[in-house]
């Protein structure tokens, strides 16, 4: 239930595109993919999300006497 509305609100932002095909089995289906600006937010997030998975890392590493 949340995933077209989500589709629908990266649709709406202009970050992916979508057009309508045919799928293998010949049955009506609807492809997505990403723009110029969803890559580029895309990078973003990848940036921050690996940022902040080393700075849990870095907590979860150290030794209880150094906090």
């Amino acid at each position: 239930g949340s995933l077209y509305p989500g589709l629908y609100r990266l649709e709406h932002n202009g970050l992916i595109a979508s057009e309508w095909g045919e799928s293998e089995n010949n049955r009506k289906a609807k492809y997505y993919s990403l723009t110029k600006a969803g890559r580029s937010q895309l990078k973003e997030e990848v940036r921050d999300w690996n940022r902040m998975t080393e700075t849990i890392a870095g907590i979860l590493n150290t030794a209880p006497e150094e906090i």
